[in-house]
């Protein structure tokens, strides 16, 4: 090990002791007699139900560390004067929850009065030094269309989830792949292949609360850039059940516009079909639909040139059969053996409903939770099922999750939790790409989010996979997490815990699985026809069409993640100012890397990726929390060591092993090092300063790295030339330093006003790097650190979180960023060709903003609201939702090649999501019926998938009436007219000009969806 570690590490256990990272909060405050305003020393503070609680010291003050986040009532109690308890006391993660009492004397025993705490809410969290988001699982779950944790975090300032990326992931402040840090309960729930956070095991109904930090953590957190996601979930009460069920069904609808790909007017079957051309062709239609459409000459010349022996109609109707369109069931095709009529049924897809379950239920152990320490269990169970866009191999994209905890008292001041998670994700791989090695990363890591895909405008572009549906392969992803904690409380300021994990994922992508009838089921004059294009038949067969109706994926993922951390942690508030933590924990990674190509028939050009390699991680740190009425700091460092337990390949540049020869055997021929260990300091600082009452200013800075994902460092690929990706176990780790300055304003102690700037320096950031030889047998990819990156944002967020009538929030983020590389992404073994390409060539983007705004307003009636009718009032506790988000569109480049990159920018997506509910309470239960409108007012937004060609993008693009039409080139050509149209305008009364985008049906997605909802809790 570093001996700079071994030195860092003995001074660091020697000085204090050790703290988790934090899945508690603190209550502190003052208690004085309400008429002299003079401190009572010796009151008791008891959390009324638990036994926690503290006495006040010489100065009336009190504190009280380790609460698990929730609502509680707090009772201040003296000899002499009256008790109060005040009620809804929020506790939330790493905060300090101020709760002051005055205290009445009397002489009468018993008397006591009862205040409700929501009148002193401190709407602004005067301890937090950095931006950050707590909120409870009813808030989170009050908004329209949010079914699960990536949707919920994706409405907070700053974190964003883009659904027409090719990778939909949680970021955060433009942070990417592998930069967020997602904690369950203290556990890191990660995956260490992917570096990709485990959302998929949580379910809504299961989350207590969750504290999203969004820059400047404190030394605890690591491995983590850019995010923090704490979710602390509910644990089952010791003396009685409760439970939650939640439905949501959504009927069957189609999730495009246009028409189905088995109705003759869809792009790919009219000039086949068209009544009005498909026996002529398509030279019979009008210029402007032969322009817009693929030509055909019609049936009769078709059938006469390539099906001899079959008419016209007969041709027809096989295309139908193949195809498997509308109408093809009222078809008379023959009789198979026994002389039975042959049908077919047409294809069908949008015909199954969308439908969400999500229950728990909790509480003591039954028969044997008294002999047990109070054991109780939580258990919760999630089932979503969204059907595709389009129809793949599955009919629907599904997510399954379970989670079961058990919590037991081993004594008064030691619990013990045993908690473990299981998810499943059913999907479909996107198209194989020509790498072979993408399978992974756009099918396992994008796995279809959203129900339509952009993979799926390269499957129709590429190979036609359109009516073949087992060209996309079955992908499963399958998760899960076992943890143990046991937390023992030493005093009234000082507690350890011990934590163990074990976390796994495994991918499995393999073939589709059924395998084709060889019989013929049909023919059609003298053809015959089976199955086709169900069922998977080996070798490729493409109709004249262009369409696929054989083969398949031929990419595989067999990888395996098994993650293994222990902690043990310590805390003690040494005094009422100082709240010192240091940790320690250890990371061991059993990565099982296995990727293939496997194309039957297609031997030559089939590749196996496979290696296990088992890095392993230390880190630790100390801070320290300063709390003063002035001032709160949060100070501390964080030491962090990675060993790649890996070898490096020490080969030249252009070695011969990379030819083709040594495919095969690459691994075992190439000479091979130790890859270096890394060891990291990162100082981190945040000070909030209350600047009144109602206001502060706060500030941090640090330094935060994360570990390169396994494919940049272990994988290595073949491909029919030879080696073509060999990763690089010496990479460092990746290195952000954040700066942050914010302000927070409490309006009428009802509204928060939250303002701050962001900006991240980002070095040594992954980017490829290739290599080629002089007659092209090496040519191959490596990784390096040679990428940087510069994000500058600003932040606005209003809140109003509590209220009789109207709740909600409004943000907006602005973000620029700038992206690039330094030295060479190229090198050739040829000095010709060196020279030619340069020294050197740096790339950096431009820094173009897409800044995102978003609002969600609730207006909610008392319960008591109304008339009455039957003892109740029909017209309390209704709540009317809104979701709104705006979000500025992408840029890009028009003309290709224009020497002004970035110069045009599509229009902005606006969109309205709404939610009607009605909330019903008897006694303890609690029930809600509500209605979610997706895109309450139908709008349509162009998508890039509906062009159908390069031509077809040309066409719509200078249809338009640009403003660079007017100048250069462009202002004397009679074909381009100048105005003030945006890409993404569409065709309409008063642009009848525009060329709209030929394939129609993948032009709109996300129509108008309604979906009912039922919730009962108790």
């Amino acid at each position: 090990m570093n001996r700079k570690l071994l030195v860092f590490m003995f001074l660091l256990l020697g000085v204090v002791p050790y703290l988790f990272a934090g899945t508690t909060g603190k209550i502190s405050g003052t208690v004085v007699d309400a008429e002299t305003g003079e401190p009572l020393v010796g009151t008791n503070i008891l959390i009324v139900g638990t036994d926690m609680g503290a006495a006040t010291d010489v100065e009336g003050e009190y504190f009280i560390i380790n609460i698990p986040p929730g609502t509680y009532e707090l009772q201040a109690s003296m000899m002499g004067y009256q008790d109060v308890t005040k009620t809804e006391v929020r506790v939330t993660v790493d905060h300090t929850t101020p709760v002051n009492f005055q205290l009445k004397s009397t002489a009468i025993a018993g008397e006591a009065v009862e205040v409700t705490a929501t009148s002193e809410r401190d709407v602004i969290a005067m301890d937090m030094s950095a931006s950050q988001l707590s909120v409870g699982v009813e808030e989170i779950t009050a908004a329209p269309q949010i079914t699960t944790m990536e949707g919920a975090l994706s409405q907070m300032v700053g974190v964003d989830m883009d659904p027409t990326s090719e990778n939909p992931d949680v970021t955060i402040r433009g942070g990417g792949r592998g930069q967020n840090l997602l904690m369950v309960d203290g556990q890191t729930m990660v995956d260490n292949q992917s570096n990709r956070p485990m959302f998929n095991m949580i379910n809504l109904s299961a989350v207590q609360s969750v504290n999203v930090v969004k820059g400047g953590f404190n030394a605890e957190y690591g491995n983590v850039r850019s995010g923090v996601i704490n979710v602390i979930t509910k644990t089952g009460a010791a003396d009685r059940y409760s439970g939650s069920l939640n439905l949501r069904y959504t009927p069957a609808h189609r999730k495009h516009w246009g028409p189905s790909i088995f109705n003759w007017k869809n792009y790919f079957l009219r000039p086949y079909l068209d009544p009005e051309v498909r026996m002529k062709g398509t030279s019979e239609w009008p210029e402007e639909l032969q322009n817009r459409y693929n030509e055909f000459v019609g049936w009769e010349q078709f059938s006469e040139q390539n099906l001899s022996g079959t008419t016209p109609q007969e041709a027809m109707e096989m295309f139908m059969w193949r195809h498997r369109t509308q109408g093809v069931d009222t078809l008379k095709h023959g009789v198979d053996a026994n002389g039975n009529p042959v049908t077919r049924e047409p294809g069908s897809y949008a015909d199954k409903p969308d439908y969400v379950v999500d229950a728990s239920f909790g509480g003591p152990v039954p028969f044997i939770s008294d002999y047990l320490g109070d054991l109780r269990f939580f258990l919760s169970h999630r089932t979503d099922n969204e059907m595709f866009g389009l129809p793949t191999t599955r009919d629907y994209y599904t997510e399954e999750s379970s989670h079961l905890k058990l919590s037991a008292n081993l004594t008064s001041n030691m619990k013990m939790t045993l908690e473990g998670m299981t998810g499943q994700t059913n999907t479909v791989s996107l198209a194989p790409r020509a790498s072979g090695m993408d399978q992974y990363l756009v099918g396992g890591d994008a796995i279809l989010y959203s129900p339509i895909a952009t993979g799926y405008d390269y499957v129709l572009g590429q190979n036609g996979s359109l009516y073949y549906p087992s060209a996309l392969n079955p992908f499963d992803i399958y998760t899960s997490m076992l943890g143990f904690s046991m937390e023992h409380v030493l005093s009234q300021s000082t507690f350890y815990n011990i934590r163990i994990s074990q976390t796994n994922a495994l991918n499995r992508c393999t073939t589709v699985g059924r395998m084709r009838n060889p019989d013929t089921l049909a023919w059609f004059g003298n053809r015959p026809v089976g199955e086709e294009p169900l069922g998977y038949e080996v070798g490729i067969k493409s109709m004249f069409d262009g369409m696929d109706y054989t083969g398949e994926g031929a990419t595989r993922d067999y990888s395996e993640a098994q993650t293994f951390n222990f902690k043990f942690d310590f805390t003690s508030q040494i005094n009422k100012n100082n709240q010192v933590k240091t940790g320690i924990d250890l990371t061991y990674n059993d990565l099982l890397i296995h990727y293939e190509h496997n194309q039957p028939g297609d031997v030559g050009n089939n590749w196996v990726a496979k290696s296990r390699r088992f890095p392993y991680n230390f880190g630790a740190y100390v801070q320290d929390k300063l709390e003063f009425k002035g001032m709160i700091a949060n100070i501390g460092i964080r030491a962090d060591y990675l060993n790649p337990n890996s070898p490096v390949f020490d080969a030249a540049p252009y070695s011969q092993y990379f030819k083709k020869k040594y495919r095969d055997t690459f691994e075992q021929m190439v000479p091979t090092r130790d890859a270096d260990t890394k060891f990291n300091l990162s100082p981190r600082v945040g000070i909030s300063h209350p600047i009144a009452e109602t206001a502060k200013l706060y500030f941090n800075y640090g330094h935060f790295y994360s570990n390169p994902t396994s494919r940049e460092m272990f994988v290595v690929r073949k491909d029919a030339r030879g080696t073509d990706l060999v990763g690089n176990a010496d990479l460092q780790m990746e290195k952000t330093i954040a700066y942050e300055l914010g302000v927070e304003y409490s309006i009428l102690d009802m509204f928060m006003l939250h303002l701050s700037g962001y900006y991240k320096d980002i070095t040594q950031q992954l980017g490829s790097i290739d290599y080629h030889g002089f007659t092209g047998a090496v040519d191959y990819d490596t990784w390096t650190n040679n990428n940087y990156q510069d994000i500058k944002g600003f932040e606005f967020r209003i809140e109003k979180r509590f209220g009789a009538w109207i709740t909600g929030w409004i943000n907006y983020n602005y973000m620029v960023t700038t992206s690039g590389y330094i030295g060479r992404d190229e090198y050739f073994e040829d000095p010709r060709e060196q020279r030619l390409y340069g020294l050197t060539n740096p790339y950096q983007e431009r820094p173009l903003p897409r800044p995102v705004a978003r609002a969600n307003v609730r207006v909610h009636s008392p319960g008591d609201f109304g008339p009455m009718f039957g003892g109740r009032h029909p017209l309390g506790d209704v709540q009317l939702s809104f979701l709104y988000s705006h979000r500025a569109g992408e840029y890009f480049t028009y003309p290709a090649g224009n020497e002004n990159q970035d110069n045009m920018q599509w229009k902005p997506r606006v969109n309205f999501d709404m939610r009607l509910q009605k909330q019903v309470n008897v006694q303890n239960v609690s029930v809600g019926l509500f209605v979610d409108i997706q895109n309450v007012f139908n709008l349509k937004y162009l998508e890039t998938s509906g062009f159908a060609s390069q031509e077809d993008y040309q066409d719509y693009m200078q249809s338009l009436h640009l403003p660079m039409y007017g100048e250069g080139e462009y202002a004397d050509d009679p074909n381009f007219t100048e105005g003030n149209d945006r890409p993404g305008e569409m065709k309409s009364d008063d642009k009848d000009y525009i060329n709209m985008p030929n394939r129609e049906f993948l032009t709109f997605f996300n129509p108008r969806t309604v979906t009912v909802g039922f919730r009962i809790n108790f």
